[in-house]
């Protein structure tokens, strides 16, 4: 990453420099607006050396993205009890998901559904050792959950241990797994044009009420 000439530890900050001036665009104009130009300029260095450390624009928003994910991991900490119940536990966990992802909707479909979704897991765990501060205090399947990118597999991370508690296959999980994803993609995408917190909140309701509905009225477990 970058020119020899610094170390490790420069190098690291200096793309904390970008990934944070992406951010702070994505916050000003939203996630299209970003360009590598644009992103060069607010750090105040030439669009060429941007290129020593990322790849490309889609790198650069993927890892600004993953920013996005800080205050739900923190919330996840407070919210998510390792020793809960498996129901507890992944109802919880999606019910704080969906407060977070909600708020950016654009933000997270990009992140999960759209650019180079190959790459997640690693582009992921890249952004953790950038801040690996904000793993702090995070541990066992929470843990896990935040470190893979796919987020078909962070999910079955929590609905496998409930699945079997409630005597699915492991076809029907899989099954469960990718419809359950789909059902959000369609919700974040609802999330949207909504302002309000309100609103937010009554389309988060919306689809909890989903959720429980399609994981309890499966049949031919």
């Amino acid at each position: 990453m970058g020119r020899s000439k610094y170390t490790e530890e420069e190098r690291t900050a200096i793309a904390a420099s970008f990934i944070n001036a992406t951010r702070e665009l994505i916050d000003e104009s939203g996630i299209d607006a970003v360009s590598i130009r644009k992103v060069a300029n607010k750090v105040g260095c030439s669009s060429a050396m941007l290129y020593l450390y990322f790849a490309d624009l889609d790198e650069l928003l993927t890892l600004a993205a993953v920013s996005y994910l800080e205050d739900y991991c923190k919330d996840l900490v407070l919210k998510v009890d390792e020793n809960e119940d498996e129901e507890s536990r992944y109802y919880r966990t999606w019910e704080v998901f969906c407060r977070h992802t909600f708020r950016h909707p654009l933000v997270f479909k990009r992140l999960f559904f759209e650019g180079d979704t190959s790459r997640l897991d690693e582009l992921v765990k890249e952004y953790y050792t950038i801040y690996p501060r904000q793993l702090n205090n995070i541990s066992g399947s929470v843990l896990k959950m935040v470190l893979s990118g796919d987020l078909a597999a962070r999910n079955m991370t929590v609905l496998e241990p409930y699945a079997k508690k409630l005597g699915y296959s492991q076809d029907k999980t899989a099954l469960l797994n990718d419809v359950t994803i789909s059902y959000f993609r369609t919700c974040l995408e609802r999330a949207e044009p909504l302002d309000d917190e309100k609103d937010r909140d009554a389309l988060r309701e919306k689809f909890m009420r989903g959720l429980r509905f399609l994981t309890h009225h499966s049949t031919d477990r």
